[in-house]
Formats: structure tokens, C-alpha cells, sequence
């Protein structure tokens, strides 16, 4: 499977950077002229879908200008750009199983938001789900970027700059199947669709490195830490793992969601 994720990212790096498919435009609530005139940081975001099967990729804006729509559909090999408020702190993910109106009783398998809607608008999603989180600074300034799992995860993805210039990250193993039953979420076809962390699951303070296990030295691995340690090491796994990477110059990003 990892073989197969990697081919295609090449493949599709390739297709869109010479601008084959059809893109959909740049969401953003506009002003009286229509102009986005809040997107002075000029940081674009592509999102991907890498797979066969649709997502709906939610976001979730925790400062700077909200970016809507907060929540939209992805056909297989479709593409959306986002262009980032400047100074904009965020989380983006992709949900999957989802069904029903989109303005009325919709829902999802998989990185649900609560809110019967399509839209997330300020809502995170219910874990397990894999998210990309993001503190952009403008053009001049150095944004950081990670994967975090800490909660969960349901998707394999690949995170990289347009430029190159800045470490891509990869969390492109489909751990699923590898998840513990008791951690793991299933479809109505009894198929591993996500996985949760044993702290979200169990919530004891081993788990989740709290009270008597609060500090790096005594915060140790379990079933799930374990899991997303050996196969996805650029990704952050329990609350003492501070991998993160920066990104100098306000490049702009491209995410892969591989949904298989």
C-alpha cells in the first residue's frame, strides 16, 4: 500500500503542477466589492484527494479571519484551494462515510463536527481523525506546520510546500488494519475506517500521560502511541510529542488525503 500511495503522489504532483485538472475556487467570505482583501498573507492551500473514495474535508479556524465555507465535498482526484488569511491558526482534516442533506441531518462515519450540517463553522471533529494544523504567518514571516494524531486517525496523508523549500511530511501508511479491535472504528460493512487513541479511549492518566505521568521521562508508549511511533514518525503522537516543522517565506502548501 505504501508503494502505491508514493507512485501516485508522484503522479499527481505531476499532473497538477502543470496545471491539469479542474481546481475549484478560493473560499472566502469577500467584502462589499466581492475582493478578498483579508488574504494579504497570500498563503494558498491545495487539498488533494489522493484516492478512490469521496471525503469532505472540514476546517476549523482558531485565529485570524474564519475561512468559509467551513466544510465541502471531494470527488476522487479532485482538487480545492484555500487561500489562508494572513496570520491564520487552523486545523483541517478530512471526513469520510458521510451521507445525507448537506444542510440538514448530515453525518459522518468518520471525523464527524456535530453539527447536522456539511459546514463545521467553528467546530473540531469528534476523533478519530488525522489533522493537519497550521500557524501561517504572511509573506516575510516562518509558519509551522504537523500531523497530529494524538486523538486519532483515519486517513493517510502527505503534507509538502509548493516551493520545496520546506520539509514535506508524510504519514502515508494505511494503519487501520493494523489498529487494535478495541481501538478501532468500524463501517456498517465492518471495515476499519479509523482509529482511536488509547487516551481518548480509556481516558486513564497512563494513557494520556497526565497526574503521576505528566512529564516526558514517565510519558510511555502504549498500543497506539506505539502504532503511529514506528509508522508515522513525523506526525505528533501523545501530548509530550512536540514534532512540528517551519516553513520561512509564507509558502504555500499542498495536502494529499489518500482515501482508499
Amino acid at each position: 500500500m505504501e508503494v502505491q500511495v508514493l507512485l501516485s503522489f508522484m503522479l499527481l504532483t505531476l499532473l497538477f503542477s502543470k496545471g491539469n485538472g479542474a481546481g475549484k475556487p478560493y473560499p472566502h467570505a469577500g467584502n462589499a466589492t466581492g475582493k478578498p482583501d483579508q488574504y494579504a498573507g497570500n498563503v494558498e492551500i491545495m487539498l488533494l484527494n489522493g484516492g478512490h473514495q469521496t471525503i469532505w474535508p472540514g476546517v476549523y479556524t482558531k485565529t485570524g479571519h474564519q475561512i468559509l465555507p467551513t466544510g465541502f465535498k471531494l470527488e476522487p482526484r479532485d482538487i480545492y484551494y484555500i487561500k489562508a488569511p494572513d496570520s491564520w491558526s487552523g486545523t483541517i482534516w478530512a471526513r469520510t462515510g458521510c451521507s445525507g442533506d448537506p444542510n440538514a441531518a448530515f453525518r459522518c462515519d468518520v471525523g464527524d463536527c456535530g453539527t447536522g450540517s456539511i459546514h463545521c463553522h467553528q467546530n473540531l471533529p469528534k476523533p478519530p481523525a488525522t489533522l493537519l494544523k497550521f500557524d501561517l504567518a504572511p509573506k516575510g514571516g516562518t509558519s509551522s506546520y504537523k500531523i497530529d494524531l494524538r486523538y486519532g486517525f483515519n486517513l493517510p496523508v502527505s503534507l509538502s510546500t509548493s516551493t520545496g523549500e520546506c520539509k514535506q511530511i508524510n504519514c502515508v501508511r494505511d494503519m487501520r488494519n493494523d489498529c487494535p479491535d478495541w481501538l478501532a472504528v468500524y463501517s456498517h460493512e465492518e471495515r476499519k475506517v479509523g482509529c482511536k487513541s488509547a487516551c481518548y479511549t480509556t481516558g486513564q492518566k497512563k494513557d494520556c500521560c497526565t497526574g503521576a505521568f505528566a512529564s516526558p521521562q514517565k510519558c510511555e508508549l502504549n498500543e497506539y502511541t506505539q502504532l503511529v511511533e514506528n509508522n508515522c514518525p513525523d506526525s505528533v503522537s501523545n501530548a509530550f510529542d512536540d514534532t512540528h516543522f517551519t516553513c520561512y517565506g509564507g509558502s504555500s502548501f499542498r495536502i494529499t488525503f489518500w482515501a482508499w
